[in-house]
């Protein structure tokens, strides 16, 4: 689950055989989950790139927080495109009202979900 509800912390929590474990999102991964789990079928890093920056050429910082982030949640996601794995049930906990999600985020894809465009899963 990816709980993004509340004004800080941002949260990622992952159940499975092994146990269940939360961890702390920084501002740039909760922006890169909240991507991913809006787009199930997947990013590519220049999507992503555009949906954070606005920048398709920012491919180089978006691979870069994408490695840290799957050495974190190996098993949990994917590339080629960016996703979460096909066995992970996603599940995305966002603010009741769009306008608090994820404050202080200047990405695109956050402040397009904000001012009502797109629904979210």
């Amino acid at each position: 689950m990816v709980d993004l509800r509340r004004p800080r912390p941002w949260t990622i929590t992952v159940s499975g055989e092994a146990g269940r474990w939360t961890q702390d999102l920084t501002p740039r991964h909760a922006e890169l989950l909240y991507a991913l789990a809006r787009h199930r079928d997947g990013r590519t890093a220049a999507e992503l790139a555009v949906d954070l920056f606005g920048d398709a050429t920012r491919t180089v910082t978006v691979r870069a927080e994408m490695s840290r982030m799957r050495r974190t949640l190996a098993g949990v996601l994917t590339h080629r495109p960016y996703r979460f794995a096909e066995s992970v049930d996603v599940r995305l906990r966002c603010p009741s009202d769009p306008a608090d999600l994820l404050p202080g985020s200047t990405a695109p894809l956050v402040l397009g979900a904000r001012r009502g465009r797109g629904t979210v899963p």
